[in-house]
């Protein structure tokens, strides 16, 4: 993946789930230490819970995996590899959930303890419910990989209900083109059990409103208690954990402020401007990287999500007139501000 071609957001991977990722890739014939060694990144770091490392290093590792590989659907394997547990205290809630409404709205509410570059939703439409998975992110090859990752992952909270071999998906819908060959094609469906529909305008697994409800077969109440106050102590702790994520968090209010510095976030952050160049440089990016992907999040941000005019959106991050910071978003995504709202707003629904 070409290095400017740049992700939606630098907010962080779990360990967790990068360990699971990391077992299973042996058994796809991958060798973990060579694909870290191309980006001159320890293999103790990444594996090592107490660190987050940035999706950029995990689009650049897919990127080599593909390569490797040549899997058109390596997404969609290796989510198959991957034990729930390898979404931390999210996965271990799973199990305590009373049913698929519950553990979805822990989903929302939590998914930022696993990542920073998705955004699940629950969608409704007459007659059916659409459990909604996007990937913030511009890069497609990226976007493709993840989506399947993701809802095949999803897909396994089938095995928690009272009756495992109930038909419990109508659908499942994807936002990007169906895979080149029918024989990759029919593997998808037949792993969902169901219709798999592309060039939607969201990704989702579409069910009956009625499988909300069922009941899962692990329901614990006090569990769910348990970890739920785990969780929030998760939260609670987030800033202190990462380095990069509180960076990240500073510039995106110095930015919005109209404050933003290299020596404004070394002073916010408590130490001097050389060891901010040190600490970025061991996250692998340094500060006009950590701004500009600041600057694009805000952009996305108020793009998909406001009815704000290019103008007002370019003076709110700093610039002085509306064509510069035309220039320099179409530069970052290859589009205009104003093609990609378009783009945005056509996948809503």
């Amino acid at each position: 993946m070409a290095d400017n071609n740049p992700v939606f957001s630098l907010l962080p991977v779990q360990a967790g789930l990068r360990r699971h990722l990391s077992l299973s890739l042996p058994d796809m014939g991958l060798n973990l230490d060579a694909l870290l060694e191309r980006e001159g990144y320890d293999n103790r770091r990444w594996l090592d819970e107490q660190q987050e490392v940035p999706v950029l290093l995990v689009e650049k590792f897919l990127d080599h995996c593909l390569s490797e590989t040549g899997d058109g659907l390596f997404g969609f394997h290796l989510a198959q590899r991957v034990r729930p547990e390898g979404f931390g205290v999210v996965g271990y809630i799973r199990h305590a959930c009373r049913n698929l409404q519950d553990f979805i709205l822990v989903c929302i509410r939590y998914e930022h303890l696993i990542s920073g570059f998705g955004k699940t939703r629950l969608l409704k439409e007459p007659g059916r419910c659409i459990w909604s998975w996007s990937a913030q992110t511009l890069n497609p090859t990226f976007e493709r990989h993840a989506t399947e990752f993701t809802l095949t992952v999803m897909n396994t909270t089938r095995s928690l209900l009272e009756d495992p071999q109930f038909p419990w998906l109508t659908e499942v819908r994807f936002t990007h083109s169906a895979p080149q060959t029918m024989a990759a094609r029919k593997e998808v469906e037949v792993h969902f059990g169901c219709r798999v529909r592309y060039n939607q305008k969201h990704n989702g697994l579409v069910m009956l409103p009625e499988t909300l409800t069922m009941p899962f077969n692990s329901a614990d109440a006090a569990l769910m208690h348990s970890l739920e106050q785990h969780a929030q102590s998760q939260e609670s702790s987030r800033t202190e954990k990462g380095f990069y994520y509180r960076a990240y968090k500073i510039t995106r209010e110095q930015i919005i402020s109209r404050q933003a510095s290299k020596e404004n976030l070394a002073s916010a952050l408590g130490i001097s401007s050389r060891h901010l160049h040190r600490q970025l440089s061991r996250e692998n990016i340094n500060y006009r990287a950590l701004h500009e992907q600041v600057m694009l999040t805000l952009a996305i941000e108020y793009l998909s999500s406001s009815d704000r005019t290019i103008e007002n959106i370019a003076m709110a991050l700093g610039y002085t007139e509306s064509q510069s910071f035309i220039r320099w978003f179409k530069k970052q995504t290859g589009q205009t501000p104003s093609r990609y709202r378009d783009i945005s707003l056509s996948r809503k629904p």
